[in-house]
């Protein structure tokens, strides 16, 4: 009995034919989930980046001396290319005084100017081949 098997293994290890057509069988699957898998995350990679590329610019405008709540949400739109069509950007202003919310036009008690902090909010959907995600991204800069 443990002739037969040996003879039938030795036989079948040495038949080549077919081969490279069973081991292709095998690995196209693998292949295949792994191309899916880069050409949906790879898209949603360079859409965050480039969201956050336009944040950036409204960043730097910002830091720049710009404090136009208008032209930041537009130099930001701007510098967002391939903006999808959800896309949506929130600028908001806001100071503090010691930690505590304060206005913007008045000293503080303690006589210094308030701290100004300018959030750059940005929100969207990729849509890619397979799926849709959705991305967001902030940054927010202190100016004073």
């Amino acid at each position: 009995m443990i002739g037969v098997v040996a003879r039938t293994l030795r036989r079948l290890s040495a038949a080549a034919a077919g081969a490279a057509a069973v081991e292709f069988a095998l690995i196209i699957p693998v292949l295949a989930a792994m191309a899916v898998g880069v050409m949906q995350y790879g898209g949603l990679v360079l859409a965050y980046q480039q969201m956050h590329n336009g944040i950036a610019s409204g960043a730097v405008y910002v830091m720049r001396g710009g404090s136009d709540a208008t032209a930041i949400h537009d130099i930001t739109v701007g510098g967002w290319p391939h903006r999808p069509s959800d896309g949506v950007v929130v600028v908001v202003q806001a100071c503090s005084c010691a930690g505590v919310s304060a206005s913007c036009t008045t000293l503080c008690v303690d006589g210094t100017y308030p701290k100004h902090f300018t959030t750059i909010s940005a929100t969207g959907t990729y849509t890619g081949p397979f799926a849709t995600q959705s991305m967001a991204a902030t940054q927010v800069v202190r100016t004073q």
